[in-house]
């Protein structure tokens, strides 16, 4: 009697336990789904009414050549990127194009997933209303005590991301709805994209992934639709890539470009004009009339020849 009542115990202390776990784990998942429900509610409060189209352009300068400019239209849900290696984008009127930079012409490119990501790291609202419009791209949110959203998120089709795929993380100021950065989870990951609010209505990018970071940046917080066209953006990749390789030609002449962007000659490098090195400047006098010396000898060996015949 005794060991059944004990057996009896031991039962109802285990469902307890069992009952306890997974109260708790329910608990948690609640806790976690609500941080993203709430993140996910938050969104649209963050956002700013525009009026117009967005377009920023990034430029390194110094020693490194390489230009992207980014337009996004919230009132038509077109937006593009145009750099001195190629373009795609997502037209007015809702086609979706590509070109590389020694293409003639733009090619058809089938829409995907989170598509605005691709521009986000010049504009960080698209980050937001990639996540607004494809919600399921959201893992996780949490509120921290400094005020941050932390945000996990993929960026790319759920049904297409593998179990072991680590997810993005993304920090969101939770009283004004500024992104702050954007870093992946892996441990091997690049360091993270970090954006500068302070004086400017969108986030510059202050910290990249490139090695690159002297840039020069031109905001147009109110550009007119044309910007958008599929033909301009195409133009716009052509004059990027002309202006790259002319950089890139002053680069290999000896050339710098400065934080005011004008070309100077590099401190590193003697820059000097052809023929006009020391050495041939020392010894120009001399060899000009040993030129001369040699040049008269043929002429008069040319003249004899002449008179014999």
């Amino acid at each position: 009697m005794i060991a059944r009542f004990i057996h009896a115990e031991r039962n109802t202390i285990a469902l307890l336990l069992l009952f306890a776990v997974c109260s708790i784990s329910s608990a948690q998942s609640k806790g976690l789904e609500s941080g993203r429900q709430e993140f996910l509610d938050q969104i649209q409060e963050y956002l700013p009414d525009w009026s117009g189209g967005i377009i920023v352009t990034y430029e390194t300068s110094g020693n490194a050549a390489s230009i992207r400019t980014a337009g996004y239209d919230a009132i038509n849900n077109a937006w593009f990127l145009a750099s001195h290696s190629g373009c795609a984008g997502r037209a007015i009127d809702g086609w979706h194009y590509r070109a590389g930079a020694d293409d003639k012409e733009l090619a058809d490119m089938a829409p995907y997933f989170g598509e605005l990501i691709s521009i986000a790291e010049e504009i960080p609202w698209c980050f937001l209303i990639a996540m607004r419009d494809n919600p399921e791209m959201v893992v996780d949110a949490e509120l921290m005590d400094d005020g941050v959203w932390s945000v996990l998120y993929h960026a790319i089709d759920p049904a297409q991301i593998q179990p072991d795929r680590a997810p993005w993380q993304l920090k969101v100021d939770a009283r004004t709805g500024h992104v702050l950065s954007n870093q992946g989870t892996d441990p091997n990951s690049s360091p993270a994209v970090e954006f500068d609010w302070e004086g400017t209505p969108l986030g510059l990018r202050v910290k990249s992934r490139t090695p690159f970071t002297r840039v020069r940046t031109r905001l147009d917080m109110n550009a007119n639709e044309d910007e958008f066209l599929p033909e301009r953006v195409f133009q716009r990749m052509k004059e990027h890539k002309i202006r790259v390789d002319q950089k890139l030609s002053a680069l290999s002449s000896g050339y710098v470009q400065n934080e005011s962007g004008e070309w100077v000659a590099d401190d590193s490098t003697e820059v000097v004009q052809p023929y006009n090195d020391l050495v041939t400047r020392r010894f120009r006098v001399p060899l000009l009339i040993a030129g001369g010396l040699v040049i008269l000898i043929g002429v008069v060996q040319v003249y004899r020849r002449g008179r014999a015949a």
